[in-house]
């Protein structure tokens, strides 16, 4: 069994690249970072999974690292550097995010809508809701720990998240697909961006 690498070299990682998988099964992530293993089915069934757990924690809490479903539906560590045009991507509301919305979906995303201009705090969502919100980058995901002691998803509108971190969306949201497109052929060419049917 190789040596875990600390969470440094996932950020590393992330900065050099731009993105990266948390896990995947054939490309580099930030699993492959740790272990120099690719992962057989779920990294929890790694000898080291709790030790792999605490290094993707500190990831995760790492200014320049963003986590979001950016790539194939999987979690994707998002460096620093190319938030301002996630950030124009995920906020312009095109019709791959919202096109067959669930009903449902669609009274929430309103509801953050007006939590968000009200300057209240979020709105609690079920669970099928915010990962249909999440998985349409509709709003931004963030894993907390609830006052029992579970993980939950929290979900804001990301222009929310945008002020909290100082970000700024980038101006022309074509180019800003042109940089998320290049940086995840970097990552793997065949890859296909969420907004390209």
């Amino acid at each position: 069994m190789n040596e875990l690498q600390d969470a440094d070299a996932v950020v590393a990682a992330v900065a050099e690249r731009g993105l990266l998988f948390v896990s995947d099964p054939k490309r580099e992530s930030a699993f492959h970072v740790l272990t120099g293993e690719f992962p057989r089915g779920s990294w929890w069934s790694h000898p080291r999974a709790n030790d792999i757990y605490d290094r993707l924690q500190t990831v995760e809490r790492h200014p320049d690292v963003l986590l979001a479903k950016l790539l194939a539906g999987k979690v994707t560590l998002i460096h620093r550097s190319l938030w301002p045009a996630v950030l124009a991507v995920v906020t312009a509301r095109e019709p791959w995010q919202l096109d067959g919305l669930p009903p449902l979906a669609a009274q929430a995303l309103a509801a953050l809508d007006q939590a968000e201009a009200a300057g209240a705090p979020p709105p609690d969502l079920s669970r099928t809701v915010s990962k249909e919100l999440e998985s349409r980058l509709l709003a931004q995901a963030e894993n907390v720990h609830t006052s029992s002691g579970k993980h939950a998803t929290r979900l804001q509108p990301w222009n929310t998240w945008a002020a909290n971190v100082g970000c700024a969306a980038a101006p022309d949201l074509g180019q800003a697909k042109k940089v998320l497109e290049a940086a995840a052929a970097r990552l793997d060419p065949l890859l296909l961006m969420p907004w390209v049917s």
